[in-house]
C-alpha cells in the first residue's frame, strides 16, 4: 500500500487541489474527492487537470501529519486552491463526523446555490425523455405521461 500526497492542478487557471491517497498504484486515475475540485473536474474535464505525486510515505500516520502541516486554515483561504478543509479532517477519519456550519460556508462562501445552464436542464430533459430507439417522446406524449404522474400522486394522497 502507498500512502500519498498529491497536487492536482487545473492547467487552465492554475489552481490546485493538494490531498492525500491510499492506493496499491500511486499513478491511479484519482484525482481527489474535494467538493470545489469535483465541481471544476466537472467544468473543465478531467483532460485539463494533472495530479502529481509530492510526498510517498510508509504508513498512514506520516502521510496524515504531511497533509496537517500542509493544509492549514491560511492555504484553505488562499484564493487559487480547490481545498475547503485543513489537513487531517477529510477521508476516512471524517467518517460519523459532520461539518460544521463554519465549515459548510466555507463550501459556498456566497451561499450562493449553483445552477445549470439552460442547455445543461436542456439536455437532461432531452436524455429523460429518450426512447430505447434512440427517437424522442414528442411534447404531447411528455404532457400525457405527466399528467397520469400527477394522477398517480393524487390517489395516492388520497389513499393514504
Amino acid at each position: 500500500m502507498y500512502y500519498t500526497i498529491y497536487k492536482t492542478t487545473n492547467t487552465l487557471n492554475g489552481k490546485f487541489y493538494i490531498g492525500k491517497h491510499q492506493t496499491t498504484n500511486p499513478n491511479d486515475s484519482y484525482y481527489g474527492s474535494g467538493k470545489k475540485l469535483e465541481l471544476a473536474i466537472k467544468k473543465y474535464g478531467k483532460e485539463n487537470f494533472i495530479k502529481e505525486i509530492l510526498f510517498m510515505f510508509d504508513n498512514e500516520y506520516e502521510m496524515n501529519l504531511k497533509e496537517k502541516e500542509l493544509i492549514t486554515e491560511e492555504f484553505v483561504n488562499r484564493k487559487d486552491t480547490y481545498n475547503v478543509g485543513i489537513g487531517g479532517e477529510g477521508g476516512p477519519h471524517f467518517k460519523g463526523k459532520k461539518h460544521t456550519d463554519e465549515a459548510k460556508a466555507k463550501f459556498n462562501p456566497k451561499g450562493r446555490k449553483f445552477k445549470k445552464s439552460k442547455e445543461a436542464l436542456d439536455n437532461e430533459k432531452k436524455l429523460r425523455y429518450k426512447r430505447n430507439n434512440g427517437s424522442f417522446f414528442s411534447n404531447e406524449t411528455i404532457e400525457k405521461i405527466r399528467q397520469k404522474a400527477l394522477e398517480r400522486a393524487a390517489k395516492k394522497r388520497n389513499a393514504g
